[in-house]
């Protein structure tokens, strides 16, 4: 206890001298100081500060070479110990931990370490370490020169041993991946991955340390975190010339082992890394705006964990986990993920995904295989592909198909990146066509694999429910991936691809609205939308089943008033009576012959999954918002109790069960950004629709969409966006572009821009919609302040028509449209003042 206590005294002494120093330099030089060393020859200690004094490492060079101190914003996060290099060979650690003593010299802002020696006799590793103190960084460049070529069992390149699995909540990975501490539940337990940069966060702490090595291009890094037999969290660096494999299957993930990695093999050569160290202010880094209404630091931290916990790995996204290893490529949401997320390698990594799973999980046929896993244990047999990707032995899962589409249509609305989505477009219209061409009749309606629930094999998601030939479920997926990739033929440029995509679509919808005895799934006695259909015509899964109807609804399918009316007012009475927090998978039971678990409710008959909650959420966001909202609340209540880190929650207890944790538990605060605050990026603008509560008034939510800062406003009476000093109000739907030279903006859900303001000289610009009508001969108004002069295209008018400009209510000259329908004019402000535009055909 007593060292304990010394050791705390001394880190809080050099922490508190190091920050006197540098306000000191920094009140003595006013610029910014570039960070200190202080050298101790006699202790054989060197002590590095970055020019804040927020990352403060001590370098222990006295028979050993490692950092023995690590301070984060004041708080000790190193273990025992600290940070060294090494090597693993013939079952043998080799580290900088005991080695003849180095030589240190010193400059005014670097540190060089020589003569580092260790590994086998006869086959010394010499490294080079070279510190850099900055402003807000400190540069660890490590030189190391292999002498022969050396096998290798792991590597240390370095390793950092933190104080505890509590010392870090756990670490947001550059591959969109997180590391969440708490699954390191067990000694030995190990995860690893493809990455490169690692940001460790301490939720409570308010703190961060943010790793990012620098390698060269003909160069491969991986990382390693393990939970070590002394209660410390290490973090194993490796570095090679080609990419590094698992040793067991493609696991990235082990419940009682840390070797993880397969032997690899080091050339003679000298290999160098450079990483760069800055210690952070959580919330200031990872700051998503003013919640209202909410709390916004759940909002955060369960994006920051749930949600990322779905990356496998480089390429792996899915929504289940490093933990069990699945990936469901029967699921659509990973994209929406994204668009919540709003984190640039996350959404990068997807991108990756969807092309890895185009050239590894995609058939010449078009079959989309329905998953991924770690080995072959779950697979058909002779299915598993050396990638990874299999059928799965419950059944065909003809869903993967419309949600393969999903993913990449709602991607590129992320990107909006048209050149790889053209490299999408054969491999979608083949996922497609795969399930189009298994079209009942001309009914629009498409047949499962399987024709009776007698031959008990699944179809979709809900995979031990023995759905089978016309299933609602999955032909809902198929009309949203129909005309989401309608949309997407359009930005390529085929508009017959286009058309045919809407009118199968349209015969979908109709076919699927009919009345059961007409051969559609709507149940009037029961007054909703029955699960499947057998091929000799009996209904089965008329339990009102929640994916079903709520994909219904959200998918646009269902239009009907009425119809959505009585769905979403009976699910919420059946809510009611439970007192549940969140929607089961069904309301009442299957039939024993259908399948799901007995005795209901349990699993999928009846216990509640909360990777649905978006479509739940979308369905209810505009038509009673409230309810929508209050299930978003009780989520974020339960995730600040359990973290949410189960695969579902028991119906009769409402306690969390089940070891597959499920990443999709994150999809009610998806909704909450998709359908509450209306935040849906399209390839070319960001389109707000929010359907607020008054409760929520006052949000201002920061989101980066390609590149460019948004600030969000919201409010029930009108919302805002703000980017570049621009900012455009409207109480209608709308959207916005900022460019390097304009704002345009959108009315409503139009895909091309309605106006364009830009000015020359960098003034703010706010614009309040007041009237924007479809109708080209329609009056528009709006009101406008800067400081100088905005110019203005105004476009979608009557082609070759004189129109009437007012300015607060006075008549400028008139205007006339160019053939397409474009006006161009400039108005001057002075001193921000408020001017009310008008701007209609002369009378």
């Amino acid at each position: 206890m007593f060292r304990t206590l010394k050791r705390s005294l001394q880190v809080h002494a050099i922490f508190s001298l190091t920050l006197v120093s540098v306000l000191n330099v920094f009140a003595a030089n006013s610029v910014p100081p570039q960070g200190s060393i202080h050298l101790d020859t006699e202790r054989k200690l060197a002590t590095l500060s970055d020019g804040q004094g927020q990352l403060v490492l001590r370098l222990n060079y006295d028979g050993r070479c490692i950092l023995d101190q690590v301070i984060v914003r004041g708080r000790e996060v190193a273990g025992n110990s600290g940070v060294s290099t090494g090597i693993r060979a013939e079952g043998q650690w080799f580290t900088t931990a005991s080695i003849t003593t180095p030589e240190v010299k010193m400059k005014k802002t670097s540190l060089t370490v020589t003569g580092i020696t260790f590994g086998q006799p006869g086959f010394e590793i010499h490294e080079t370490w070279t510190f850099t103190v900055g402003t807000n960084e400190i540069l660890w460049r490590i030189m190391r020169e292999y002498p022969a070529a050396t096998p290798l069992e792991d590597e240390a390149f370095p390793e950092w041993d933190f104080g505890s699995l509590s010392t870090w909540t756990g670490g947001l990975l550059d591959n969109g991946g997180v590391l969440w501490s708490k699954y390191l539940d067990k000694t030995n337990t190990t995860y690893g991955g493809h990455f490169g940069a690692v940001t460790f966060w301490n939720s409570q702490a308010n703190d961060g340390l943010r790793i990012i090595p620098k390698l060269p291009d003909n160069l491969f890094g991986a990382g390693r975190f393990s939970h070590q037999g002394d209660g410390t969290l290490s973090f194993n660096y490796l570095v090679s010339d080609e990419e590094i494999k698992t040793k067991y299957d493609l696991k990235r993930f082990l419940p009682k082992a840390q070797d993880l990695w397969a032997p690899f093999r080091a050339a003679a050569s000298t290999v160098t890394a450079q990483f760069v160290l800055k210690a952070l202010d959580y919330a200031a880094t990872y700051d998503r705006g003013t919640f209202v209404g909410v709390p916004g630091n759940d909002v955060r931290d369960l994006l920051n964990t749930v949600a990322r916990y779905g990356v496998i790995d480089g390429r792996l996204t899915g929504g289940n986990g490093w933990r069990s290893g699945y990936i469901c490529l029967h699921e659509p949401f990973f994209a929406e993920m994204g668009l919540a997320l709003d984190q640039e390698d996350y959404i990068s990594n997807f991108s990756k995904c969807l092309d890895y799973e185009r050239d590894h999980a995609v058939g010449a046929d078009g079959r989309v295989m329905s998953r991924w896993l770690y080995n072959a244990t779950d697979g058909r047999d002779g299915t598993y592909n050396s990638y990874g990707f299999f059928e799965t032995r419950w059944g065909w899962l003809l869903d993967s198909q419309p949600d393969y589409v999903i993913n990449v249509a709602e991607q590129f609305n992320l990107t909006g990146d048209r050149q790889w989505l053209a490299g999408q477009k054969t491999t979608c219209e083949k996922a497609l066509d795969y399930l189009t061409h298994r079209e009942v009749g001309h009914s629009g309606l498409v047949a499962m694999m399987n024709d009776s629930v007698k031959q008990r094999k699944s179809s979709d998601w809900i995979d031990v429910v023995w759905a089978a030939y016309e299933n609602a479920f999955v032909n809902a997926s198929l009309y949203e991936a129909l005309v989401l990739w309608a949309n997407s033929e359009d930005a390529l440029n085929d508009p017959g691809r286009a058309t045919a995509y809407r009118d199968f679509a349209e015969r979908l919808k109709a076919s699927f609205n009919l009345p059961i005895a007409d051969g559609g799934f709507w149940d009037p006695t029961n007054q909703w939308y029955v699960y499947w259909r057998d091929k000799d015509g009996s209904i089965h899964g008329n339990n009102l089943v929640e994916p079903v109807n709520f994909a219904a609804i959200a998918y646009g399918v269902c239009d009907d008033d009425a119809r959505r009316k009585a769905i979403l007012d009976r699910m919420e009475q059946e809510m009611q009576k439970e007192k549940l927090f969140s929607w089961p998978l069904c309301f009442f039971p299957y039939q024993p012959e259908e399948g799901g678990g007995s005795p209901f409710p349990s699993y999928e008959n009846g216990d509640i999954f909360l990777s649905w909650n978006e479509l739940a959420i979308r369905a209810y966001a505009d038509y009673e918002p409230d309810i929508a909202l209050k299930y978003v609340k009780n989520i974020l209540a339960h995730y600040a109790e359990d973290g949410l880190s189960f695969q579902r929650y028991l119906r009769r207890s409402q306690k969390g069960s089940g070891s597959d944790i499920l990443a999709g538990n994150c999809m009610a605060v998806v909704g909450l950004y998709r359908d509450i605050y209306g935040i849906q990026p399209q390839p070319n603008r960001l389109y707000l629709e929010p359907h607020l509560t008054p409760e929520l008034n006052g949000t201002r939510l920061r989101y980066e969409l390609r590149g460019r800062i948004y600030w969000i406003l919201l409010s029930t009476g009108s919302s805002a966006i703000t980017s570049d000093a621009c900012t455009v109000r409207d109480s209608h739907p709308f959207a916005v572009n900022v460019t390097d030279h304009a704002l345009e903006y959108f009315s409503g859900v139009n895909a091309d821009w309605a106006m364009s303001v830009s000015r020359s000289d960098g003034n703010p610009i706010n614009i309040q919609i007041e009237n924007w009508p479809e109708t080209p001969s329609a009056s528009r108004q709006w009101s406008e302040s800067c400081a100088g002069t905005i110019l203005h295209v105004v476009q979608h008018l009557q082609p070759g028509t004189i129109y009437e400009l007012k300015v607060n209510g006075r008549i400028l000259k008139p205007l006339k449209t160019d053939k397409t329908g474009r006006i161009t004019f400039a108005c001057t402000h002075h001193d921000f003042e408020m001017q009310r535009l008008q701007l209609e055909p002369a009378s």
